[in-house]
């Protein structure tokens, strides 16, 4: 059977045995308009992930560290791992050995939280000379009809996991979220609540994957020292995620997949906001300089890969002085993980896990896979008791990320809530107090009063959210700013050009003023927030939307950031805010520069 793929990989998995699909439908975008007489900027077109991009060449081993080291915790936050979850016991169970004069194969399922399963297959070398420990393979797989279970000429997930345990690995095989015996949840999981806590189907597979690591080195056989992760397509992004944030991996072969004109087109290869500024090729350099070989067809959008993303890629690998430890090859062939790139990746891993020559070849040896349903975890047995629903697992999530937010560091949360702006904060200014006040009120008189107390207003410039077309943008989150994190930056860099000043907000301003002031300096912020509900996680999604917002402490984090004396009016009786001065009534035009002076 062909794989289901295109372009965009808008890709629905077909599940087999007893497992069903549903379809979740899309969360709604947040509409706004800009305050009244509020001046606009041009916005330029909304990014996606099939835009054509130019990396961004470091200079210096210096230069490159400090992006380096803010990528790998953007990648951990976008995944909602910051803070990272508490690893709890996998409780691994291993079945059902098959075994072959050189290889054996087991059924496997863990807990990556509690109660949520992680499925696949371990393969483990047996016979002949061979002896423990072994270097070890993590293996996820693509968008294919039968995920990890594929056997065709273009991919065929058993045969590099039968190929390697012949050649003295262990390999992990595991099932993407939704797929084959991974049927707790669609491959479409997740909405705009999950995402406001940290939980997304991309997140969770990346959290499946450093657990499967976990689960690899608990392994007495294998050889800690010695793990390399590989997988093609969509499992091509989940390799290069996994080996960007886990050091334990020490070779990496994403098959398929590290480009720049393609960006990966499934839910689970787009964390919310990990693309808003970088690309591939810089998630896939987070691995410097551990070695790296890049697998690319000529019929996919790797196609360019020898021109563009290999040389990008080696200009980052050669400052570290380890050229040789990335390497590019490519097949005339469509989309695939075929037995060209498998054994491309044979090589790969015997020279930098078993320590083969570099120029070392390895031919794959004919193979039987066994039956379908020998393979599978779950068919015809129930899921173990404990196991949760979609909405246990979010219910579950939530509590334990609130848990967290009293109990991880506070530079943990305010490094998470800059990560939710995607912005720098920016240093204290000193001097004395500006009469200059920015404004983002919707009512005329606001300004009218502070011009007659003799304040100099500047309006904010506002980037307009154009929610028809950033509804036609797949996956808009991962690429492009919220409506709430726009006002955001548009708040910051007004501040940022008018040092000293002090802020009113008010309308959709209010709750992005109080957000903006953790960035950026004021001495003194005036807010309306309209009666905003602090506890209620869909008065975020209507008003506040920002992915990861709530697991980042939200206003809590901001306020504990702001330097800045903060007066909240029309407060309602569900709204609290440490370090700020609550009141009930509306802002007042003619209170406002009272308030100020």
């Amino acid at each position: 059977m062909r794989p289901l793929f295109s372009k965009r990989l808008s890709i629905r998995p077909l599940l087999i045995g007893v497992v069903a699909l549903g379809v979740l439908g899309a969360a709604p975008l947040l509409r706004s308009a800009p305050p009244s007489a509020q001046p606009t900027v041009s916005r330029p077109g909304y990014r996606t992930l099939n835009d054509r991009l130019k990396p961004k060449d470091y200079v210096t081993l210096a230069e490159w560290q400090p992006r380096a080291s803010y990528l790998r915790d953007h990648v951990l936050w976008s995944a909602g791992l910051l803070p990272a979850p508490e690893k709890t016991p996998l409780r691994p169970h291993v079945f059902d050995e098959a075994r072959r004069p050189d290889y054996s194969v087991s059924k496997v399922y863990f807990e990556s939280l509690p109660g949520f399963y992680v499925t696949g297959n371990l393969y483990r070398p047996r016979g002949g000379n061979v002896s423990g420990p072994f270097p070890a393979i993590l293996s996820p797989h693509g968008h294919w009809a039968f995920g990890r279970l594929e056997n065709t000429d273009l991919n065929s997930g058993p045969a590099r996991a039968i190929s390697l345990a012949r050649q003295g690995f262990v390999v992990f095989i595991y099932d993407m979220v939704g797929y084959n015996d991974s049927r707790q949840l669609t491959h479409e999981f997740g909405g705009q609540r999950e995402k406001l806590w940290g939980l997304s189907l991309s997140g969770l597979q990346l959290w499946n994957s450093i657990r499967g690591l976990d689960f690899l080195e608990s392994l007495p056989e294998v050889d800690r020292d010695r793990i390399g992760a590989t997988g093609e397509s969509g499992g091509g992004t989940q390799t290069f995620l996994v080996s960007a944030v886990d050091p334990r991996i020490k070779a990496a072969a994403p098959v398929n997949m590290i480009s720049l004109h393609m960006a990966g087109g499934c839910l689970c290869e787009n964390p919310p906001g990990l693309r808003l500024d970088t690309n591939n090729v810089e998630l896939g350099a987070l691995f410097a300089p551990r070695p790296l070989l890049m697998v690319a067809a000529t019929g996919d959008w790797t196609n360019e890969t020898p021109a563009v993303e290999y040389p990008a890629m080696q200009r980052i690998y050669k400052l570290f002085g380890a050229e040789d430890h990335v390497y590019s090859v490519q097949f005339q062939a469509p989309h695939n993980y075929n037995r060209n790139s498998r054994e491309a990746v044979y090589a790969w891993m015997a020279r930098w896990l078993q320590r083969a020559p570099a120029d070392v070849k390895i031919e794959e040896r004919p193979f039987t896979v066994e039956r379908l349903w020998d393979l599978m975890v779950f068919l015809g047995r129930s899921l173990p008791d404990g196991a949760l629903t979609p909405a246990q697992l979010t219910d579950q999530w939530i509590a334990s990320a609130r848990r967290q937010l009293h109990e991880s560091e506070q530079k943990t949360l305010q490094s998470a809530l800059l990560h939710v702006l995607a912005l720098e904060r920016r240093p204290s200014r000193g001097g004395p107090p500006s009469k200059i006040v920015v404004s983002a009120s919707a009512d005329p008189a606001v300004d009218a009063a502070l011009t007659r107390a003799g304040f100099s207003v500047r309006r904010v410039r506002v980037t307009p959210y154009d929610a028809e077309a950033a509804a036609k943008v797949d996956h808009f989150d991962t690429y492009n700013r919220t409506a709430a994190s726009q006002r955001v930056a548009d708040l910051v860099q007004a501040i940022d050009e008018n040092p000293g000043a002090m802020l009113v907000a008010d309308g959709d301003w209010g709750l992005p003023a109080l957000l903006a002031t953790a960035v950026a300096p004021v001495s003194r912020v005036v807010v309306d927030v309209d009666r905003f509900d602090t506890g209620s996680d869909q008065a975020f999604v209507d008003r506040l939307y920002m992915p990861g917002l709530r697991r980042a402490g939200d206003l809590s984090t901001a306020m504990a950031m702001t330097t800045a004396s903060v007066i909240v009016h029309n407060a309602g009786d569900h709204f609290t805010l440490e370090k700020a001065r609550v009141q009930r009534d509306k802002l007042a035009p003619d209170r406002v520069a009272e308030v100020l002076k």
